[in-house]
């Protein structure tokens, strides 16, 4: 096996550059940025393109019944020229007109059966050496293991509750263990189809050559993509893998691979980069951000949840990537903005206002992360506008709600009023003793520094501090203050209930809404919320 491969790679100007990696190579990129242009060029015209085998994403997945075997050459030359007579100084040409039809980049390739006799046709040809060989001696004559073995032991790896069956001429499938149900493989599923053609094309490839495959993840199960090609992989030790997708979580599944960002294509020139590792950045982050069109906004969540489905909804505009805690959220943002390869980007951040006090929602805002105008993300579906807006799609009053919701919220806050202002006086605390003078060197110095910074947190006052903002909001009903103060996750599940609707379905309705023509409407209701980021939202 080799330790590493070369691929060469075009620049502007007719330029080329070598690639260096491991057994496979990932290209990313958008649709419209040239992955297949780049794949035909690689296969036409790069310094490789003898040893290049390339597998279309438009493909007939048409598997023939039966086929007849024919010389092992005139059969590879078939399937990977187009033509049996290939002539050995030109095959670049014969490739072109025969295999792809003269449009490399946009023709259907339908080849399964040209693939069904190469595998046969080497298969028949083995054993007829096994044979001879069998014959020519009284020893014991170890059985060849064919192309069609590899594809059987690789298909039942990959799909462990399914079983080929090889017979003389084709090929049967049937649940594991129950040959009696077996019928042909023409009529397997899609699935199971694409698994036994990209086995088989791989291993018709040329020796120490470069399989280039569009969309490796067509047809396939998320659960079955990257184990089918790492077990493709161990099949050709000598073969570079390059793979074309748009699909992120294919390309950062398979190990040790060099990824190649592909920004563009302009007709004759490709934009591209390798993706280089960024600290504090996991790799699947880094890759969905570089194949993004749109400017970066990072939130809070996690993907499918009902505050991402809202973030989405509302900032279409944007590339939204719920990525767990706020702390989490600020150092990734902290982390795209310091690398120099992700220096064109418009990436933000935007977390819950959670008991901030203003000169961190300042600093913050420094760096490009932005608080909301409510203590949670939850809030959201709480606010009067929101209210009024589903209270109405309902059928309902839509001030008598809003009116209803707020005295709902403030009786709530009532009755945990000293746990609420406990944990605001608790930040204000916590965010006080961030500032330690850490510079301090030597015990009494440090003992000095930390004396005085205790001294100066007055408990009682930043306690009295507190208590009377919430008060205050209490005594006269500012329900848009104690959105801003109140940290409760569960408000909107118990809110649902002043709707009419059942506990939990508010969240589920202002989405329902949101995915409809009541998106515009919805949006402009929750602009105000999003405070200074308000004016990226269009």
């Amino acid at each position: 096996m080799k330790e590493t491969f070369f691929l060469n790679l075009p620049r502007k100007n007719n330029e080329t550059e070598a690639i260096e990696c491991l057994q496979s190579l990932v290209l990313i990129g958008a649709n419209g940025s040239g992955k297949t242009r780049l794949g035909t060029w690689i296969e036409m015209d790069s310094p490789q393109k003898e040893k290049v085998h390339r597998i279309s994403a438009q493909k007939s997945l048409t598997m023939p019944n039966n086929v007849m075997p024919k010389s092992i050459q005139l059969a590879e030359n078939e399937l990977l020229h187009g033509h049996k007579n290939t002539d050995i100084s030109n095959r670049i040409h014969y490739k072109k007109g025969y295999r792809w039809g003269n449009f490399p980049a946009t023709f259907l390739l339908d080849d399964f059966d040209k693939l069904m006799v190469y595998l046969f046709s080497e298969f028949t040809d083995e054993s007829a050496k096994y044979l001879n060989e069998s014959k020519r001696t009284s020893n014991k004559v170890m059985a060849p293991i064919t192309k069609l073995d590899l594809v059987k032991q690789v298909w039942e790896k990959v799909l462990p509750h399914r079983q080929l069956i090889l017979n003389g001429l084709n090929v049967q499938t049937c649940t594991a263990g129950n040959e009696e149900s077996a019928y042909s493989a023409s009529e397997m599923s899609d699935g199971e189809r694409v698994v036994f053609y990209l086995i088989g094309q791989c291993l018709a490839a040329p020796e120490d050559g470069v399989i280039i495959i569009d969309e490796p993840e067509i047809h396939l199960h998320k659960s079955i993509q990257a184990p089918l090609w790492i077990e493709i992989q161990k099949l050709r030790p000598d073969c570079l893998f390059v793979y074309m997708t748009h699909d992120v979580d294919f390309a950062v599944s398979l190990p040790n691979s060099q990824k190649i960002w592909l920004k563009s294509y302009d007709g004759s020139n490709w934009d591209w980069e390798l993706v280089q590792e960024v600290d504090g950045l996991p790799e699947n982050l880094l890759v969905e951000i570089l194949g993004s069109r749109k400017p970066i906004v990072l939130v809070e969540g996690v993907k499918g949840s009902f505050d991402a489905k809202l973030y989405q909804a509302i900032l279409d505009n944007f590339l939204v990537i719920p990525s767990g805690s706020c702390t989490e959220v600020i150092s990734t943002v902290k982390a795209l903005k310091s690398s120099g390869q992700l220096h064109h980007l418009d990436v933000y951040g935007i977390i819950d206002r959670d008991r901030r006090v203003e000169n961190e929602i300042e600093s913050l805002k420094d760096n490009s992360i932005y608080t909301l105008e409510v203590a949670e993300v939850e809030n959201l579906f709480c606010v009067p506008e929101m209210i009024k807006i589903v209270s109405a799609r309902l059928g309902r009053n839509p001030d008598e709600d809003s009116d209803a919701v707020a005295s709902f919220v403030i009786n709530r806050l009532q009755s945990e009023l000293e746990k609420q202002v406990s944990l605001h006086v608790a930040s204000e605390i916590k965010f006080q003793l961030n500032c330690f003078n850490d510079k301090a060197t030597g015990e009494d110095n440090l003992k000095m520094a930390l004396s005085s910074l205790t001294d100066n947190i007055e408990v009682d006052r930043i306690y009295s501090e507190k208590e009377a903002l919430f008060t205050e909001a209490i005594e006269s009903n500012n329900y848009l203050q104690l959105l801003k103060v109140y940290n409760r996750k569960s408000l909107a599940h118990q809110v649902s209930a002043v709707l009419g609707l059942k506990e939990g379905e508010l969240a589920k309705t202002v989405l329902r809404f949101a995915n409809s023509e009541s998106i515009e409407e919805i949006k402009q209701a929750l602009k105000p919320y999003f405070g200074d980021f308000a004016e990226k939202i269009t």
